[in-house]
């Protein structure tokens, strides 16, 4: 029977609608959410200030409805601030002139969350990166990434749904969170071409070595992953927006995160801001994690792999790691204690041309296709 993962911290790493399972088979859930990915200019934010907050306001209030239904995820890094939103946000930040500020890309997703047990003692995106991970990118299937402190949401392509769904229903039992009558026919469809024969063997299908073909680079700072107790939102909502758009800055290698996906509401920031929180007000993650940045410049949106070559190996040398993508970059957090094995394991697993050996392949830095005026599905 599946158990719940319960952190050092007590905290329960729980799908967002609270259900565990009791099959033995894990189940992977299709949620309703509908997503984009936008990006804000650094030099811009003080023209978003208002929209931003006005979106905020309303996801912060004391009334659980306004958050229902809602996915938001708000990163700063030193190139700009990254946004997962549904298209109605989207579009609230790109109505009016300061809207030219925004990009985003032209893509719509859609996430996937597995329920947690009887996926080994690792927490975070390792937790998933044989199971979920890796076969997506052995299908060719790109994602973007978002831990929190109770969950993993793996967002694939709308185009890509159904190849995701096929690939990884022969490891999970796909249910369907979303109300959209054309994803509940799309999960039977998927279903009901599963072979299911020989499930066991599958859970543990080995993971192939991938060679890790983007830099990367490892920040000094300490990082702490916190969850937002929800009754307490509302007293510390002053406090997060403080961080989010007014603070001083702690250190050159600017990083925070906000993500809140109705109840489940996680920050990931600077350890020394901690202090500014009541105790009672957040769950954090035991000890403090260091932030190592993939990609030295925009890594795109079509490339299959990049999680998994990091996320892989570290997960086989039982490492556990955080993962956030974001517009421009990907992240990945990894416990302070274990940054010399995580950077040795990485080390071993680069490309020859990341070691100074033969040439860097075209598809570093290549051009993002974007959206640039307000037109999205």
């Amino acid at each position: 029977v599946e158990s719940m993962s319960v952190q050092s911290n007590g905290v329960s790493r729980l799908h967002h609608s609270g259900r565990v399972s009791l099959s033995l088979q894990p189940a992977l859930h299709l949620l309703g959410y509908e997503l984009y990915v936008a990006s804000v200019k650094k030099e811009a934010l003080s023209e978003l200030t208002h929209s931003l907050l006005q979106m905020l306001l309303q996801l912060f209030g004391r009334d659980v409805e306004a958050r229902r239904n809602r996915f938001f995820s708000y990163t700063e890094t030193p190139t700009d601030y990254s946004i997962v939103a549904d298209s109605e946000l989207i579009l609230a930040l790109k109505s009016g002139g300061a809207g030219v500020h925004v990009d985003v890309a032209n893509s719509r997703w859609r996430p996937l969350v597995v329920e947690i047990g009887a996926l080994g003692a690792l927490d975070g995106i390792s937790k998933i990166a044989a199971s979920v991970i890796a076969p997506l990118a052995n299908q060719n299937v790109s994602i973007f990434c978002l831990s929190t402190n109770q969950d993993d949401y793996v967002l694939v392509k709308d185009e890509q749904l159904e190849e995701a769904l096929g690939c990884l229903a022969q490891r999970f039992r796909v249910i369907c969170d979303s109300e959209q009558p054309s994803d509940k026919t799309l999960i039977d469809y998927v279903v009901k071409h599963v072979n299911y024969s020989d499930l066991a063997s599958k859970l543990n299908i080995p993971c192939p070595a991938r060679s890790i073909t983007h830099p990367y680079s490892c920040s000094n700072t300490p990082y702490t992953i916190c969850s937002v107790v929800p009754k307490a939102l509302p007293c510390i909502a002053g406090t997060i927006l403080e961080l989010m758009f007014f603070r001083a800055r702690l250190a050159d290698d600017t990083f925070f995160s906000l993500t809140i996906v109705e109840e489940d509401i996680s920050i990931v920031m600077d350890s020394r801001q901690l202090q500014r929180f009541p105790d009672d007000a957040l769950y954090c993650s035991e000890g403090v994690w260091r932030l190592l940045t993939i990609g030295s410049g925009p890594l795109g949106f079509d490339e299959c792999g990049i999680v998994a070559q990091v996320s892989t190996p570290l997960a086989q040398a039982e490492i556990s790691t955080y993962y956030i993508s974001t517009f421009y970059t990907d992240h990945t957090l990894i416990p302070s204690d274990s940054v010399e094995k995580a950077l040795a394991v990485l080390n071993a697993n680069k490309c020859p041309w990341l070691c100074g050996e033969g040439e860097k392949l075209s598809s570093l830095g290549r051009p993002l296709t974007v959206i640039t005026s307000g037109s999205l599905r």
